[in-house]
C-alpha cells in the first residue's frame, strides 16, 4: 500500500482559448468514461503541505508567461497520466520550477514532467492507444499565462481524490 500525504501542486494554467478547448476535451472524455472533471494544468512543482503559504510563494513570482511546445498525445499506467498531452522542457519552465523551489522553502527539488492529462481514468491500454490516436489539436504550442496552488492528495489514484482537490491561491 501507497503511503498518501497532502501536498501543494502549482499548476500553470493555458490562456483562455488553449484553456476552452482542453476543458471541452476533458468534459468530453470525462463524459465518455464517466471520469473526474478538472481544470486543464500542467503541474510545475509539487511542495510539501507545511511549506511556505501558497500566496506568498505566488507573490514573489509575479505575472508567469510560458510557452511550451507539443510533444505527443501519449498514456500510462498511471492514473494522472491515463491519457495526455506531453509538452518538451524548456529553459523558461525549469526556472519557473526553481523559482517556486526557492520561495516555498521545500527541501526537494521537483523533476518536472510538462504533461496536460486529458482524462483520469482505469482503461485498458488498447483503449487509451485508440483514444491517444484520435486526438489531434489545432496548434503546436500552449501558453501557459497564469498559475494557482491546489491542495492535493499525493499520489491521487481515484476520482475522489481527484474531487478533495481545493484551490489554495490564485
Amino acid at each position: 500500500m501507497v503511503e498518501k500525504a497532502h501536498a501543494i501542486a502549482y499548476w500553470l494554467l493555458p490562456e483562455r482559448a488553449a484553456r476552452e478547448l482542453f476543458s471541452r476535451k476533458i468534459r468530453d472524455l470525462a463524459g465518455q468514461f464517466d471520469a473526474p472533471l478538472f481544470e486543464p494544468h500542467a503541474t510545475v512543482f509539487i511542495a510539501p503541505e507545511n511549506s511556505r503559504a501558497p500566496l506568498a510563494v505566488l507573490r514573489d513570482l509575479g505575472q508567469v508567461n510560458v510557452e511550451l511546445t507539443i510533444h505527443s498525445i501519449r498514456f500510462s499506467k498511471n492514473f494522472t497520466k491515463t491519457l495526455f498531452v506531453q509538452f518538451e522542457t524548456n529553459s523558461a519552465l525549469q526556472q519557473l520550477g526553481d523559482a517556486i523551489w526557492k520561495a516555498s522553502g521545500a527541501r526537494n527539488r521537483y523533476l518536472i514532467d510538462p504533461h496536460l492529462s486529458l482524462l483520469y481514468a482505469k482503461l485498458p491500454p488498447e483503449t487509451k492507444q485508440r483514444l491517444a490516436d484520435k486526438i489531434r489539436l489545432p496548434f503546436h504550442e500552449v501558453c501557459f499565462t497564469s498559475i494557482c496552488a491546489m491542495r492535493c492528495i499525493r499520489p491521487t489514484t481515484t476520482a475522489i481524490e481527484v474531487e478533495q482537490w481545493k484551490l489554495l491561491a490564485p
